[in-house]
């Protein structure tokens, strides 16, 4: 079976950390037998490295197309550039892959591109949400009457967890299947570090609620005379108001960010930490957490959509969003009693539910499905 991938982020030259998830389920299903190929578009800011490019990674032919974008005030503008950027590099890579047996769209951002581009091949689409805005727009929004299109376009529907699936529920019938977790890759190392460590993720914008995070913490420090550290990965905007509230709160020398961490070193960075923190304000799953599980580390996340089908009481402590003193209480609980949980426990646990094999066989089934 040729399934043709269409995700709406994809590693590219000038953002190589971008949608890394979806290159590594490409990759998982490549690996199980799947003949599988990725389609992208990307219209942006850059003007270096743009252009149609096409290699084959981890046996994955992978055709990216990226250029800059010359409507950057009309979205429709944008959205036809996408349209005519896809159209063209599909059929280049129906020359030299062939034609698949099923679309699989991975957010429902790049949804009229990719109807544009089935009703055109008579292709049939299998349909995958993961983006956080699904959950967060008001009824009725221009983005929420996209995401019913597809749907009804496509002839299979699934999402990554409950809460999305709730959301999606009023216009059609949908599937969860999670995003996979690669239990070869993160898996339980000891890596030394001294006194009591947590451990945060992800793109430094408001949506993760870094800012209650550094807040609660500020009181941990307050109330524990014992050594304890927070260390928050990741890159982006909010980087110089998040370091002014750091110094703001007098924590300098127990809190400070990391910047991006390369993919290859992520596992290193989980198993450095006694207790890994999401303190989101919306996840439609949470990867991180689940990576962070597999290498068998306690959990403390917000109750923020995704992590409900992840954070147990045997993985770890829930706590409400933008609840500062809760976060603080859960991370001073956890002090106490992070070594109560068993951290194989916790990576079985995961790797039952959210393992690469698993959730394979449910995305080959999906395709399966929608290509009959």
């Amino acid at each position: 079976m040729k399934v043709l991938m269409i995700p709406s982020w994809y590693p590219t030259e000038n953002a190589p950390l971008l949608g890394t998830f979806y290159k590594e389920q490409a990759e998982a299903l490549a690996q199980k037998g799947v003949d599988v190929a990725v389609a992208h578009v990307c219209v942006g800011r850059e003007f270096k490295n743009t252009g149609m490019k096409s290699r084959v990674v981890n046996g994955v032919p992978t055709y990216i197309y990226t250029r800059p974008n010359l409507t950057p005030k009309w979205e429709y503008g944008r959205m036809l550039q996408r349209t005519l950027m896809l159209e063209s590099l599909y059929r280049r890579l129906e020359k030299e892959w062939g034609r698949p047996d099923v679309v699989n769209l991975r957010s429902s951002l790049h949804g009229y591109e990719a109807i544009s581009l089935c009703r055109r091949h008579g292709l049939p689409l299998f349909f995958m949400e993961h983006s956080s805005y699904v959950i967060t727009e008001p009824k009725g929004s221009p983005a929420l009457k996209r995401l019913e299109a597809v749907m009804r376009q496509a002839k299979v529907n699934a999402c990554v967890s409950s809460a999305l699936k709730e959301v999606m529920k009023p216009f059609g019938e949908t599937r969860i299947i999670p995003d996979p977790v690669d239990g070869d890759f993160f898996d339980i190392k000891d890596v030394p570090h001294e006194g009591f460590v947590f451990r945060a993720m992800g793109q430094l914008r408001p949506i993760k609620g870094f800012d209650t995070l550094i807040r609660a913490f500020a009181q941990v420090i307050k109330r524990t005379d014992r050594q304890v550290a927070l260390e928050i990965a990741g890159a982006g905007v909010l980087k110089s108001e998040l370091e002014s509230l750091i110094r703001e709160l007098g924590i300098e020398q127990h809190c400070r960010l990391v910047g991006a961490v390369p993919r290859e070193r992520v596992p290193e960075f989980m198993n450095g930490c006694d207790c890994f923190v999401c303190s989101s304000r919306v996840e439609t799953l949470s990867c991180i957490l689940n990576e962070a599980a597999a290498c068998g580390k306690p959990l403390i996340s917000t109750r923020c959509g995704g992590p409900l089908d992840i954070v147990t009481e045997e993985k770890g402590l829930l706590v409400p969003v933008d609840d500062v003193e809760a976060m603080a209480n859960a991370m001073l609980e956890m002090l106490d009693r992070a070594k109560e949980y068993d951290g194989n426990r916790i990576r079985k646990l995961t790797l039952e539910r959210f393992g690469r094999d698993k959730v394979c066989d449910l995305l080959i089934k999906a395709c399966e499905d929608a290509a009959k």
